[in-house]
């Protein structure tokens, strides 16, 4: 009895390993593909004349294998990468070996791949001019199940509550610092997340007023799509109500919001002018959180001029824990700023060109002068 379990147990583990070893195998590169995909990056005709040559009785499987791989990467690009490598295979064994109906095959897959990545395009940018405006949101996640509720998606106008609110208002405590899908019905229902505000005191009800939010493609939408075409009596009084006050009268265009070269809103001007002093906190007693220092980033060409960084400028508007340490480390000279990380949406283009100014404003940073000796500010090195 003992040696017929020793054996059954045994006999487990062989088919266990088998298993795994084929699996193994599966998902990993052929010695074939990676010769012949090595080979075609680096030009060497020779070598995939020898390997097709060489190779006729497993080229069949080894070109279906990158067909169904294929077609079960997850990218455009990983599909196309191999379904480039795929039809590579399959012509020269066409020229070859004389057969070559899996080109056919292979073309016709490509272009079904690219008519479908077309498709996703053009929908995407069928939506994307909505979100155009900086902070603009367009929350079209669950657009099947609203359209059965009968409702539009929802645009998200993050300037229109930025001239009420400072960042630290709702970032952290209420919402994350980054865009996020996660709002529910219920949760705004039951008072949290929008419904903290929209409750009919602070904001108006959103329980009795879905189509305010759920606004898109509704008649007077646009207004918050663009500041410029806003109804700016509307956003006054508005401003008036929640005691931020909005003086347009005091800009240069009397009555209209400063917009910069780019098309957004000068924030900096509506604070230097104090035609706007936004609420700081929802919550009553919230600890304001702020720095007063500045650090001097030296410019690593003479012809560039140094940053100024403003502590003090930034914690009056968004709270220290939405930048740190998740996007910089709490160290002096860990920080390294290239264009290349803010257009990518790191460092300071985690806020700079999604809510705030464009780093393409160069000289709104780079403000003083190589050389210019800035009092009690800490020094970045180059």
């Amino acid at each position: 009895m003992k040696e017929t379990c020793r054996g059954f147990v045994i006999l487990f583990f062989v088919i266990a390993f088998s298993l795994f070893a084929v699996s193994g195998s599966l998902a990993a590169e052929s010695k074939f593909r990676r010769d012949f995909r090595t080979s075609y990056e680096q030009n060497r005709f020779d070598s995939l004349g020898f390997l097709v040559r060489s190779n006729k009785a497993i080229m069949p499987g080894e070109i279906s294998a990158l067909v169904n791989e294929a077609r079960m990467a997850e990218t455009f690009q990983e599909k196309m990468a191999l379904l480039d490598l795929a039809s590579a295979m399959a012509t020269m064994y066409r020229e070859w070996h004389g057969n070559g109906g899996m080109v056919q095959d292979i073309e016709k897959l490509q272009k079904e791949e690219i008519a479908e990545e077309e498709k996703r395009k053009a929908e995407l940018e069928k939506w994307s001019k909505y979100e155009a405006f900086t902070g603009n949101i367009l929350m079209r996640a669950s657009q099947a199940r609203m359209e059965s509720q009968g409702l539009t998606p929802v645009l998200f106008p993050h300037w229109v509550h930025r001239l009420y609110f400072d960042c630290k208002a709702c970032h952290n405590w209420i919402f994350p610092m980054k865009r996020t899908n996660s709002m529910t019905k219920a949760q705004i229902l039951d008072g949290k997340q929008c419904g903290v505000c929209h409750n009919g005191k602070l904001a108006f009800d959103a329980k009795k007023n879905c189509s305010r939010c759920h606004m898109f493609g509704k008649l007077g939408f646009e207004k918050f799509t663009d500041p410029r075409k806003a109804d700016v009596s509307r956003l006054v009084e508005s401003a008036r109500r929640l005691g931020t006050g909005l003086k347009l009268e005091n800009l240069p265009k009397p009555g209209t919001l400063p917009i910069d070269k780019f098309g957004e809103i000068d924030w900096m001007l509506l604070r230097k002018q104090k035609t706007h002093v936004p609420l700081k906190e929802i919550a009553p007693g919230k600890k304001e959180d702020t720095r007063d220092s500045e650090i001097l980033f030296e410019s690593s060409t003479g012809y560039v001029k140094n940053v100024l960084f403003s502590h003090k400028v930034h914690t009056d508007q968004v709270a220290c824990s939405s930048c740190h340490r998740e996007i910089f480390p709490d160290v002096l000279g860990a920080t390294k700023s290239t264009k290349t990380e803010m257009s990518q949406g790191k460092s300071c283009g985690a806020c700079h060109g999604k809510v705030s100014f464009k780093a393409a404003e160069c000289n709104k940073c780079h403000s003083k002068p190589v050389g210019e000796h800035i009092p009690g500010a800490l020094l970045r090195k180059k």
